[in-house]
């Protein structure tokens, strides 16, 4: 951040910490403070005239929604955290109406690794179009979960081998927005031309209830939507309706195929990236997993989005048979 700024003549910057991960704010605190010590912070830095640069910490709600940049730009201003219409790039008017940079974490860590091993080292590992190695989070059905440094261009199958994954089914690439993969898939590789990796890997092993897996995916989208924008609201709720309905067993192809429907209308729609791609796996797994699918769902009749419940239906019944005995 500190390079950063001295390139592009910024005076203030901002580690913006979610709620979640609060526990590491002392450890920033006295980074920072270890920085200024040594004057790698404040006034003239490095003995630079008129490089002068503070970072200060800023605390999230929590929210995942401003994950969006524009959202923590807002958030950042003390507004709610949800996403701006992008009439600029927050180059042209970001924070407070600033020219504004964001990145993340991993970019900047990138950025240094760079001047550390120099780029003709980074340029020569990796693909074509992904250059140098990735951080990747591994969890689920594996017996070496963690963080893990990759190389661009290594396979899932590689992956699952380091990680010692257990009977592999199904796949989940870059989180619950991202791509779901069946063991028909094993040996595509992590990098720009294949499956573009954001980093993290799911690993379920065939055991698992996908159902599950999915309705888990929508209620978290469901609950972190800022409801904005109509699409997204409505769009989660609906498709977690439809994933009930699978679950009551009276979901039929006609589902199916509104689910794909809503899914296309969130994407091009939604004012950003959490509506736009929430049904992403959902839209997938039916056509990646049909066989499975095809097993849990019935062709639509007439009477196909008819529910009867039988227990409501004779509950006053009941009732009133009980008050006169």
């Amino acid at each position: 951040m500190i390079i950063a700024a001295f390139i592009t003549g910024a005076k203030k910057g901002f580690i913006y910490l979610r709620a979640e991960y609060k526990y590491l704010l002392n450890k920033l605190e006295n980074t920072l403070q270890e920085f200024s010590d040594k004057g790698f912070l404040g006034n003239d830095i490095c003995g630079i005239k008129d490089f002068n640069f503070k970072i200060k910490i800023e605390l999230g709600a929590g929210a995942y929604v401003c994950g969006a940049e524009t959202a923590l730009i807002e958030s950042l201003e003390g507004k709610r955290g949800e996403p701006g219409i992008r009439k600029y790039f927050p180059t042209e008017n970001g924070y407070l109406g600033f020219s504004t940079l964001v990145n993340n974490v991993e970019t900047f860590a990138m950025a240094s690794r760079i001047i550390e091993l120099g780029s003709n080292f980074i340029t020569k590992i990796g693909t074509k179009q992904s250059k140098g190695t990735k951080i990747l989070s591994i969890s689920g059905d594996v017996a070496k979960p963690g963080i893990y440094e990759i190389e661009w261009g290594t396979s899932i199958k590689e992956i699952l081998y380091l990680s010692q994954a257990t009977a592999p089914y199904y796949i989940q690439i870059s989180g619950p927005s991202g791509e779901c993969i069946n063991n028909s898939e094993f040996h595509r590789k992590l990098c720009e031309e294949d499956l573009a990796c954001v980093g993290s890997i799911m690993v379920f092993n065939k055991f698992r209830n996908i159902i599950q897996i999915l309705e888990n995916f929508i209620t978290f989208f469901k609950i972190e939507s800022c409801g904005a924008c109509t699409p997204c609201r409505a769009g989660n709720q609906i498709l977690h309706e439809k994933i009930l309905k699978i679950k009551r067993g009276i979901c039929t192809t006609q589902d199916l195929k509104e689910i794909k429907e809503w899914v296309t209308i969130m994407k091009y729609s939604s004012r950003c990236g959490l509506g736009q791609f929430s049904g992403n796996t959902l839209q997938m797994a039916i056509d990646k997993f049909e066989d499975y699918f095809n097993l849990i769902v019935t062709n639509c009749t007439d009477n196909c989005n008819v529910e009867f419940d039988m227990q409501n239906a004779v509950y006053n019944y009941d009732s009133l048979i009980k008050d006169t005995q």
